[in-house]
Parts: C-alpha cells; sequence; structure tokens
C-alpha cells in the first residue's frame, strides 16, 4: 500500500469513526483499521481522531544554509590535505587554512574565520558528504586479527618491513620498499631497493635513521633473513639499539608497518612490478616528497583504547594530529630539535606538495622494458 492510498484510507475511517453513533460501531471501525492497516489499537485510535492531510505539506527551509561562505576554504583545505575525513579534517581545519593564506593560495576574512572557528565537527562531515573525492575509497575486510597490546609511551620504538614490486610473480629481480614506522608518532620514512641483500637493506636502513628527528631505542622486525643476520644485529648492538622481532606467523605483532605498508606504498604506487635502477630513482623522488607530506602535512587519527562489547569492538581515538606534532608533544625532543621542526613544518606548503605528488604519479612510470643496466643489491 502507497503512503497515498493509506491517506485515503485513514481519511475514509476518520470520517466512519466520526459519524458512528455507538461504541459498538466505532469498536468495528476501530478493528477494520487495525487490520488494514497493521497497526496498534491506541495508534489508530489516535490516527482516526487526527487523520492526515490528503496532500502533506512540503516542508520550507526559512533560514540559510550556514557556513556557505567558508565552504571554498573547506574544499581548498580538504584538497591540500588528500581528502581526509572530517574526524581528521576538523581539529587541523583552521591551521592549515592560515598556512594557504600565507602562501597564497586563499584569502581570508574575518567571517571565514569566524566560521572555521564554529563550524562542529558533524557538520563539516555531512558538508564533506556533499563533495566528490577523486580518490578512490579502498575495500577493507572488517575481519581483523586480534593484536597484542602495546606499550606506546616512549617514541623511538621503529617497526621495518619490506614490501615487494613484482607485478604479481616473484621471477628475477624486481625492487622492494623498506619502511620504518615510529610506533607512537607514526612518523614514517620509505626507501626503494632493488633486490632485499642484507647488505642494501641495512644501507638503505642507516639512511633513513641518519635523517630520522630522534634517536631510536628500539627497532622490530619480522622474520625475514634480511633482517634477522649479523650485520643488523651488530649495528643495533653498537647504537645501544635493542632488536626483536615477531613471533613466526603472526602478522599483527607488526601491525603498525603493516598499515603503514597498505597506506602509503600500495594506495601510492599501487602493485605493479617495478624491476628498473631507473624506477627505483623513480619510487625514491615519490617517498622523498611523500615523507614531507605525510609527516608534516597530513593529521592522523590514533587508537588510544578498545572496548568489546558482546560481538563488536568499540574503538577510541585521539584528536587528529600530523606526526610531527605527536613528537613535539610527546617532549622527547631538546629545545632545538623542536625548534627546527617547528620552523620546518611552518615552512611546508601542504597544497603545493599535494600538487606536485599528483603530477609525479600522473606521468608515465620508466618502463621495465627499457634498456639500463641493472644496478648491484650491495
Amino acid at each position: 500500500m502507497s503512503m497515498k492510498t493509506r491517506r485515503e484510507v485513514i481519511r475514509m475511517l476518520a470520517d466512519q469513526y466520526k459519524k458512528a453513533k455507538s461504541r459498538n460501531e466505532k469498536s468495528a471501525i476501530l478493528d477494520n483499521a487495525v487490520k488494514v492497516l497493521g497497526c496498534h489499537r491506541k495508534h489508530a485510535i489516535r490516527t482516526l481522531a487526527n487523520p492526515p492531510a490528503l496532500t502533506p505539506t512540503k516542508s520550507k527551509r526559512h533560514r540559510p544554509v550556514a557556513y556557505q561562505e567558508a565552504m571554498p576554504v573547506i574544499e581548498r583545505v580538504w584538497e591540500a590535505l588528500d581528502y581526509p575525513c572530517a574526524e581528521r579534517l576538523h581539529p587541523v581545519l583552521l591551521e592549515t587554512a592560515q598556512t594557504l593564506a600565507r602562501h597564497g593560495h586563499l584569502r581570508l576574512t574575518d567571517s571565514v574565520i569566524s566560521q572555521l572557528q564554529e563550524i562542529s565537527r558533524p557538520t563539516l562531515a555531512r558538508r564533506l558528504s556533499a563533495l566528490r573525492s577523486p580518490k578512490a575509497r579502498p575495500t577493507v575486510s572488517k575481519r581483523k586479527p586480534l593484536a597484542e597490546d602495546w606499550d606506546e609511551t616512549r617514541p623511538g620504538a621503529l617497526e621495518i618491513d619490506l614490501v615487494e614490486h613484482n607485478g604479481g610473480s616473484s621471477l628475477g629481480h624486481f625492487a622492494y620498499t623498506l619502511t620504518v614506522t615510529d610506533v607512537v608518532s607514526g612518523y614514517t620514512r620509505r626507501r626503494a631497493l632493488l633486490g632485499k641483500s642484507q647488505l642494501a637493506v641495512l644501507r638503505e636502513l642507516k639512511h633513513i635513521i641518519a635523517k630520522w628527528p630522534m634517536q631510536p631505542w628500539g627497532i622490530h622486525s619480522d622474520n625475514g633473513q634480511e633482517f634477522l643476520n649479523a650485520h643488523l644485529k651488530t649495528f643495533c648492538a653498537s647504537n645501544h639499539i635493542r632488536f626483536t622481532r615477531s613471533r613466526p606467523y603472526r602478522k599483527n605483532d607488526n601491525a603498525h608497518v603493516e598499515q603503514k605498508n597498505g597506506f602509503l606504498v600500495r594506495q601510492l604506487v599501487g602493485y605493479e612490478r617495478y624491476d628498473r635502477p631507473e624506477q627505483v630513482e623513480w619510487l625514491n623522488s615519490i617517498y622523498a616528497l611523500h615523507d614531507r607530506y605525510f609527516n608534516f602535512c597530513l593529521p592522523t587519527r590514533k587508537l588510544i583504547g578498545k572496548e568489546r562489547r558482546g560481538a563488536r569492538v568499540k574503538k577510541t581515538f585521539d584528536t587528529a594530529k600530523t606526526p610531527v606534532a605527536r613528537l613535539i608533544e610527546s617532549g622527547v625532543l631538546s629545545s632545538e630539535q623542536t625548534q627546527r621542526l617547528q620552523a620546518y613544518q611552518s615552512s611546508q606548503d601542504p597544497l603545493t606538495l599535494h600538487n606536485q605528488l599528483e603530477m609525479m604519479l600522473s606521468r608515465p612510470v620508466p618502463s621495465s622494458t627499457d634498456t639500463a643496466e641493472p644496478v648491484e643489491a650491495v
């Protein structure tokens, strides 16, 4: 039964109910209404006493849509930060808008600044839902393995892992990406290399740690022979770094870097095969630019609690911040290191970095069929 037919039936029964003379007549009409409408008897009494109009009036919005003046600025900030969700965008919305205005990408007025300060996170989410993001939504499985609880109070514990770029075939020599991430702050760096010999992996790891904002105190890896060897063990011992490994066949023991592999490697450069020196150089040029963009510009949320409610798990996240901001707030950096990071972060232009990355990723990747001399892995 359509809503129009339902309203006509209610109006007809209401007229009969109003004209009924005896209690028995009204009771019979109510029995018929309950049977036809499929509702409770009390609801039928209220409906027949006040029947709806045959043509319902359309509600008119008497107040204008709020924050219209600030929407162009919000869209520009949303684009500069690579189209994040409202939970990640809201805490840094005004700060990023002021950064873009300082670099000349937009102009802020007093009324726009006031709207950026007043807009709430749910309202921002509704506004963003009406916008179209050029990024495809990744398909993520809802089944998650249980993980060990981590002591995430001391920055400097690094998780490391390798990502293959073999295009679906493990035959021959191909490139890998070494991902290194800090468990506490989320600060991450990547380097591409051809092959995964022990010395090549150690060389790239040294290159990453040399540019790390602080001295790490721990390194955690999986059980690959590229990590479990005397070279890395000697390096960690000489630099007073605690070296640990995951349990066999327990991939979630390295959960933080595994998440970064999907978010910062696979979603960025895909699953193609890269097996030439020029392709490794192209990957490293992408990573050098994207490391700045991710660590200094992109706000991320960090899981701070889990509560199991029957078959469901309720997750609690902190306020979205950039990895560098988390590192600074941890208090482990010296005043000189803090000032240097803050100065470098304020000099970054997120929209320019975003456009540069889009341009680099839109260009054709150096073909694997190009003739070039292979480079040694060590």
